[in-house]
């Protein structure tokens, strides 16, 4: 695989609303902001609770669906006799099923295809299955690592307090022996010992929350967000996950968005759109796109034969059938069509996963709109290379922008608001408060050391 190859891979992962890599780059920001300002403002205490908090649910958030994801597959999917590759979409629609069993690529996705095709129900309930259990799974972690993360601050402020208890002793001492015997100056008392504590449409509307990784993500930031606001130990602390939790949300899930229709608006009043995938653009297609007339009329006829009113069976029935029409051809570089290779060594659609129609036809139209803008250009190389560079420069700014906000900005104006609550001070609530428990504690003698 070429570098150029491997580049144009990286920008279509950062660049694709499908895809958890610029979810992943916006969150490692998040944590570093976060921890850094937490060190900053509450000290070692803060800042090693933020930074389990963040590298935790960071961990749990990326990598538990999926997680619990294959596990399912590889135990109840497995125990069933259903094949998990398998799209529900795919078994309750009869006309398009009996298009992936015509058009299956070898004998055993057939074979998994038509056994899904004779237990619908079966695949039905093990999807919605798999979707609730690995949800709630891994909000189940998440909660297990709150709870630790909770009892380790908690035990961590109770030592720092003894610590410092003793050390005031120990300077009181000191300061005595330094009063009444000069000879003592330089005496250092021994510290003590303190104990570690150690470490339809509803249904379409559901059917995108299961199949899309994104929405899952999505879902389980809802119920992480509501935990954390919920069990926020003290008012400061709620204040703060409000003001976190919105933001990450906001530029996690809907920034980049926002910011990637204003730069796409922004290309195409310069003739130069970007909205098709890197994958795309990069590829050699991209170049007979511009340069062949047939390959041109062919999209043309694409986008003319299939508008909006077009039943998706028949965008599938095409697609199967015209393995090798430009527009299915962009489609599998772009990922939204699978493919499988087979032992003949040839490149098939795999007709077990599912192909969106909408997305299809809105990659004609973009493929469309990318011959058109070039037809004024002399030059198709160097308009070709200009497009490159404006999607890679695009794709960088968009996650940047995001990561800025969530790294710097949020944080800083975070721990400023906490500053200004507390009237110049930056110390940890949560400390202060469990500290005000201890004092009371150690008054009534309750306190062990």
């Amino acid at each position: 695989m070429s570098i150029s190859s491997i580049g144009s891979q990286i920008v279509s992962k950062l660049g694709s609303p499908d895809s958890r890599i610029p979810l992943a780059a916006k969150d490692l920001f998040n944590c570093a902001g976060y921890t850094y300002f937490s060190y900053d403002a509450g000290g070692k205490v803060e800042g090693k609770d933020r930074l389990v908090d963040e590298l935790g649910t960071g961990s749990i958030w990326l990598f538990g669906i999926p997680a619990y994801k294959k596990l399912i597959d590889k135990t109840i999917f497995k125990k069933s006799g259903i094949s998990p590759e398998v799209d529900v979409r795919i078994v309750k629609n009869k006309e398009y099923l009996k298009k992936a069993i015509e058009n299956a690529p070898d004998k055993t996705i057939l074979k998994e295809i038509t056994n899904a095709g004779k237990n619908l129900n079966k695949v039905r309930g093990l999807t919605w299955l798999k979707f609730a259990l690995s949800l709630g799974l891994t909000l189940a972690s998440y909660f297990m690592l709150t709870k630790f993360k909770h009892n380790m601050t908690k035990k961590n402020i109770e030592k720092d307090f003894l610590e410092k208890q003793v050390l005031e002793e120990d300077n009181k001492y000191k300061n005595l022996l330094t009063v009444n015997n000069s000879k003592f100056k330089d005496f250092n008392i021994p510290k003590s010992n303190v104990p570690s504590f150690g470490s339809s449409a509803f249904i379409k509307g559901a059917e995108d929350f299961i199949f899309n990784p994104i929405k899952n993500m999505f879902l389980l930031d809802i119920g992480i967000s509501s935990e954390r606001l919920t069990g926020a130990r003290t008012k400061g602390e709620f204040q703060e996950y409000a003001i976190k939790e919105g933001s990450f949300l906001f530029f996690v899930y809907g920034a980049g968005k926002l910011i990637s229709k204003g730069i796409n608006k922004a290309a195409e009043l310069i003739k130069c759109p970007i909205d098709l995938d890197a994958k795309v653009i990069s590829d050699n297609l991209a170049k007979d796109i511009l340069n062949k007339k047939d390959i041109q009329n062919e999209i043309k006829q694409f986008t003319t034969q299939f508008t909006k009113d077009s039943k998706p069976e028949e965008i599938i029935d095409f697609i199967f059938k015209n393995q090798n029409n430009s527009v299915v051809e962009a489609a599998k570089k772009s990922g939204l069509i699978s493919t499988i290779k087979t032992k003949e060594g040839k490149i098939k659609i795999d007709t077990r996963k599912y192909i969106d129609s909408d997305k299809i036809k809105k990659l004609a139209k973009d493929l469309e709109s990318f011959i058109k803008a070039s037809e004024k250009s002399t030059n198709k190389s160097a308009f070709l290379n200009k497009i490159k560079a404006l999607k890679v420069g695009a794709t960088i700014l968009n996650v940047a922008i995001c990561c800025f906000a969530l790294g710097y900005l949020v944080p800083k104006k975070m721990y400023e608001l906490r500053q200004k609550n507390q009237n110049g001070n930056n110390d940890f609530h949560v400390k202060t408060e469990y500290e005000k428990e201890l004092k009371e504690k150690q008054a009534s003698g309750t306190l062990k050391q």
